[in-house]
């Protein structure tokens, strides 16, 4: 057996026996440029652990109690790699069982182990996790650049629609590092990455791929349990219409969900079945690699053959059906596979999408939440509720327009997301003179993370000269002269500071202070826009 290989130069090298050999490697095999076996190779894909197996492998590891050992159970999904590392956590941050911590401890051993795939890589693998999918120009945004072609040789890195994504449970975890290491820098990322997404939303021709820009821009924008039901889906799971051999699976997945204690069993499971057998078109399932259904929605087209059925659950919310669009009427998922979960809502905003609008009526705290989270409109409670549950059915309705979507998206991104520059000047005053230094050179600009409030180089640049300019046109004389400074240094490049001190007459002392005066006058607008 061998479990050493892990790139091209381990197979360089390797000899194989004349006889049955097993081969661990990071991917598979026949991805080797080099690899040219002599006889039949046959690949097995090692899935996830069950947690019973995960805790049995941390069995001797140091604990610290229930919630340290669920933290544990919840990161690694199953990785027993990511289970060990998270289990040694606590070695070298003592008493520290934050989720952050201990994602962090666990980030740093994984990337040391992948350290052998490609040089540099460390920084922008993080990056890369926190921002979903990130496509080379927007890791020059970033700061990462020339770390472009080295992701593509790691093997936590798998090629998506709109860039690289990490798989999962690695993602969840280095992006988890990030925000706790770094929640500035964190923040700035997600901004950037948002407007990124949000400026390629109208230009993109295909109405596929601007709803999985739509979905990319949930995912960047919204905060808590919500964000990660729009994480890049990085598990084999697909989706497609029910078919009748489904019925046992189906019912398994509304039995699941009707245990879950927030709605009355019996009455969720009669109005789901309902559901099935009037509206089969509407139901589609979310399947593992074995095609056996893990999740599963019931959305259909409002028309007028629909609109009957949907009658008992809008009730005197009617008329929300009026406007068109589509109807959810059930989301489950089999909790032990999180990628079903991120496949069902991304399929669901997809489809609402496609058809402009969308209309939930929903028993559940869960959606609730997420509705009220994702700004949907809300129409009340239903006058009798079908469902039975403690909470009232609440009804819902968002547009998904072109028109409307940039709107939407920006209310979503307002309010709710943390400044992304803190309220220190001399943070920013750092920034702002490396933007100054190249404010002729558009991609070192666009690395800056001053982008976050202006949004794109030109704009920075624009108001960086604007504001050169009118400090230079101040009445106040300190204004001026801090004004014809930075004119002279970062605009006409005269010379060095000595140089212009020397030619405005002014003492150094006097210098510097004007110096610093104009680029903390420049900081103000750029701290007020946060």
């Amino acid at each position: 057996m061998l479990d050493d290989v892990h790139g091209e130069a381990d197979l360089g090298g390797l000899v194989l026996p004349d006889a049955p050999i097993l081969i661990a490697s990071r991917r598979p095999l026949p991805a080797y440029r080099s690899w040219n076996p002599a006889g039949p190779v046959a690949t097995v894909e090692v899935g996830p652990w069950p947690d019973d197996r995960i805790s049995a492998l941390l069995g001797g590891a140091p604990a610290s109690g229930p919630e340290y050992h669920d933290n544990v159970l919840r990161l690694a999904g199953g990785n027993p790699l990511l289970a060990i590392a998270l289990s040694r956590t606590p070695l070298t941050l003592p008493g520290l069982e934050a989720p952050g911590a201990m994602a962090d401890g666990a980030a740093r051993q994984v990337l040391d182990r992948l350290a052998g795939e490609a040089a540099g890589i460390d920084q922008a693998l993080l990056l890369v996790a926190a921002v979903g999918q990130c496509d080379e120009d927007l890791l020059v945004q970033l700061g990462q650049g020339p770390a472009f072609a080295g992701l593509l040789g790691s093997s936590v890195i798998i090629p998506l629609a709109h860039g690289l994504a990490v798989v999962e449970p690695f993602r969840t975890v280095f992006d988890l590092a990030l925000r706790w290491r770094a929640p500035v820098s964190y923040q700035t990322a997600l901004t950037l990455a948002a407007a990124h997404h949000t400026r390629l939303l109208s230009t993109d021709p295909d109405r596929a791929a601007r709803s999985d820009r739509v979905v990319q821009s949930l995912f960047l924008t919204v905060g808590g349990g919500v964000r990660s039901m729009f994480a890049p889906v990085t598990a084999p799971v697909h989706i497609r219409p029910a078919r009748a051999e489904d019925e046992r699976d189906l019912g398994r997945l509304i039995r699941l969900r009707s245990t879950r204690g927030d709605i009355d069993p019996r009455q969720s499971e009669r109005q789901n079945i309902a559901w099935l057998h009037e509206l089969p078109e509407g139901v589609h399932v979310v399947c593992d690699e074995e095609d056996r259904p893990v999740g599963m929605t019931g959305i259909v087209p409002i028309t007028d053959h629909t609109v009957s059925t949907l009658e008992p659950v809008l009730q005197q919310h009617a008329e929300t059906a009026a406007a068109g669009g589509v109807f959810l009427g059930t989301a489950l998922y089999d909790e032990r596979y999180p990628a079903a979960r991120t496949a069902l809502f991304r399929f669901i905003i997809a489809t609402s999408f496609q058809y402009g609008r969308l209309v939930i009526s929903t028993p559940t705290s869960e959606y609730q939440q997420v509705s009220t989270r994702l700004g949907f409109h809300a129409h009340g409670p239903l006058r009798h509720d079908v469902f039975g549950g403690p909470l009232p059915t609440q009804v819902y309705s968002q547009s998904f327009t072109t028109e409307a979507l940039s709107g939407w998206l920006d209310r979503l991104r307002g309010p709710r997301l943390a400044p992304v520059l803190p309220d220190d000047t001399q943070w920013a005053i750092g920034h702002l003179r490396e933007a100054l230094e190249h404010l002729d050179r558009p991609l070192r600009l666009a690395r800056s993370p001053l982008l976050a409030v202006v949004g794109d180089p030109a704009t920075l640049r624009d108001l960086l000269r604007g504001g050169i300019r009118d400090l230079a046109n101040s009445t106040i004389p300190a204004e001026a002269e801090a004004g014809q400074i930075l004119t002279l240094y970062y605009l006409d490049r005269t010379g060095g500071h000595e140089f212009i001190a020397h030619r405005l007459h002014l003492s150094r002392a006097t210098y510097y202070r004007r110096l610093n005066q104009g680029l903390e006058q420049l900081t103000r607008p750029l701290l007020a826009m946060t």
